[in-house]
């Protein structure tokens, strides 16, 4: 057929050729664009529990289409040109993350994007839930907490109040005070009762030296503050516990 054209209408056909040629050209699609497009199989994951996220929205930079996680958490997106993509993955509940990887030809990546949990939107019930499925691990935090021989701050507690470091949390409790050094920016905690010594600071069940207060807290589970030996439980008592105890939990998030 396009022989016939050709012989009837050979001016004809040419221009219309050249016009679909520059119509690609100018749109910038080409046989080797179409071979370069990559692609990216990924899984939505809760960076603590490793549980698949269903309906997480995922956009990537430069690409008009949203895409949302099936049942098991999974997404593609095809079509992508090779070089660094922007990932960006939302879920109600979890801090909004932004990945980059790097596409290389016609590969389709097969990766993990894992987010924090938040609570944010949620429901108190499901975020209380979560708590008790977490709570092996932090078992002994919260039967102290229940127990309130000291001060407690869990993590729903430290998102709410917005507190952006350990120090902006031991500032509202009474009977603690934070000494910042302006020379060196470093800022310390001493308690009311003994201002001359320095407390002593458990990490995850470990005695450790010192702890700066003005770590960010958004790693931490929970922080339980002892100001004297009267409060303090026979698993952080010691020589120093008339100094006060700090002890610090932090999230555990292998899947991240």
């Amino acid at each position: 057929m396009i022989a016939a054209m050709e012989r009837n209408h050979p001016a004809g056909t040419r221009r219309f050729r050249w016009a679909v040629v520059l119509a690609l050209v100018a749109a910038g699609v080409g046989p080797e664009t179409i071979e370069a497009q990559a692609g990216i199989r990924g899984r939505v994951i809760d960076s603590e529990l490793g549980d698949p996220l269903a309906g997480a929205v995922v956009t990537v930079r430069g690409v008009s289409s949203t895409f949302i996680t099936d049942s098991l958490g999974r997404f593609e997106a095809i079509g992508l040109p090779p070089g660094e993509a922007s990932i960006n993955v939302e879920m109600i509940g979890f801090t909004p993350g932004l990945f980059k990887v790097q596409l290389a030809g016609t590969d389709k990546l097969d990766r993990d994007f894992a987010l924090d949990f938040s609570g944010h939107r949620l429901a108190d019930v499901v975020v209380q839930a979560r708590a008790e499925r977490l709570m092996p691990r932090y078992v002994d935090f919260e039967r102290r907490r229940q127990r309130g021989l000291g001060a407690y701050f869990r993590w729903d507690e430290l998102k709410e109040r917005s507190y952006t470091s350990v120090g902006d949390a031991l500032r509202t409790v009474r009977g603690v005070r934070i000494r910042c050094n302006q020379q060196t920016f470093e800022c310390f905690a001493a308690m009311v009762r003994s201002p001359q010594c320095p407390p002593t600071w458990w990490i995850d069940g470990v005695e450790v030296n010192s702890f700066h207060e003005n770590t960010p807290i958004r790693d931490v589970y929970g922080i339980e503050i002892y100001r004297g030996a009267g409060e303090v439980p026979g698993e952080f008592s010691g020589s120093n516990a008339a100094c006060g105890v700090i002890v610090m939990w932090t999230k555990s998030r292998p899947f991240r």
